[in-house]
């Protein structure tokens, strides 16, 4: 934004300036499961991202804080059809952006979508927020993208939730599925960001993640810190069904990854997370110290079934 004469910000910047400090501690305040104070803020961002489109000569200049207001500000808004009426406002805002530049929007125009599916299933209609977020995931594989981590991080929220309510509506397969291949994509993304590295010590399988800095999910990017809740629960869901399904492997690989997510949350305060932090650790700890069990069980069978058999003559 231009400044007036003298050197001081004009009324427009002066007001972006208020909408990003606002945006940013909405996100802060949710990460953070303070609900009220993130909807405060949340409603101020959108006040000012109406205000500054109301007033500027060229409303599509400020388009993009309307349409990620309105995205942010639909789970504080009221009931699930109150968030649907202000996604399908903000998907309108964001389809336009994606026409004119779709490697900066398309992505986040596909991402409304996904939480259009979310409050669908809030909404009671799991078959048609499964109908929708099969349609999500097509769209993110075929997606331009300036930012490829930013699509496979949307993609793995969308197998997340999928996989979610296909769990929900009883396709344990299918749900399981969906939701280990979202944690591969988003393992996938840690490790081209150089956030963590790819752990290949028994018992875990070789797409492992262990951390390479405490405090990483602070300085990551903003699309990383929101995908977190998620993920997190997505990792836990894993790790709880695949040690129920006996595949130890598998659900040690996940309690890391859930570990990890829910440490970077965290990292971001609050005694909330740290308590979640604590609850998760505890239960991945175990899952993995009986992966371990098993793996040297299997070891040491293995070891025996090859060993030579001697007859009671000693032949």
């Amino acid at each position: 934004m231009p400044a007036v004469s003298g050197g001081k910000p004009d009324r427009f910047d002066t007001l972006k300036r208020r909408y990003d400090f606002h945006f940013g501690e909405a996100i802060r305040a949710g990460l953070q499961g303070s609900h009220d104070k993130a909807a405060g803020h949340s409603g101020q961002a959108l006040l000012i991202s109406r205000k500054l489109c109301a007033d500027a000569a060229d409303p599509a200049l400020h388009a993009p804080e309307l349409a990620a207001a309105l995205c942010a500000h639909a789970r504080y808004g009221g009931g699930a059809w109150q968030a649907i009426a202000m996604l399908t406002e903000s998907a309108g805002h964001y389809a336009a952006l994606a026409e004119a530049d779709p490697a900066a929007y398309e992505v986040p125009r596909i991402d409304v979508l996904t939480r259009i599916a979310l409050a669908s299933d809030a909404a009671g209609n799991t078959g048609d927020a499964i109908g929708l977020l099969r349609e999500v995931v097509g769209m993110y594989l075929k997606a331009p993208a300036a930012d490829q981590e930013e699509r496979d991080i949307g993609l793995a929220r969308a197998r997340f939730h999928l996989g979610r309510c296909l769990l929900a509506s009883g396709q344990h397969g299918d749900g399981l599925a969906e939701t280990e291949a979202g944690l591969e994509l988003a393992a996938g993304v840690l490790e081209r960001l150089a956030v963590v590295t790819r752990g290949d010590d028994p018992p875990y399988p070789p797409e492992a993640v262990v951390t390479r800095e405490p405090g990483w999910l602070v300085a990551a990017p903003r699309y990383l810190q929101l995908a977190a809740p998620d993920w997190a629960a997505a990792a836990v869901r894993a790790m709880t069904l695949l040690a129920a399904d006996g595949q130890l492997a598998l659900a040690a690989t996940a309690a890391r990854t859930a570990v990890l997510v829910s440490g970077g949350l965290a990292d971001l305060g609050g005694d909330l997370l740290r308590d979640v932090h604590a609850a998760i650790a505890a239960r991945a700890a175990a899952i993995t110290a009986e992966a371990g069990q098993h793996a040297y069980g299997c070891v040491r069978a293995g070891k025996a079934a090859h060993a030579p058999v001697q007859s009671d003559l000693g032949v």
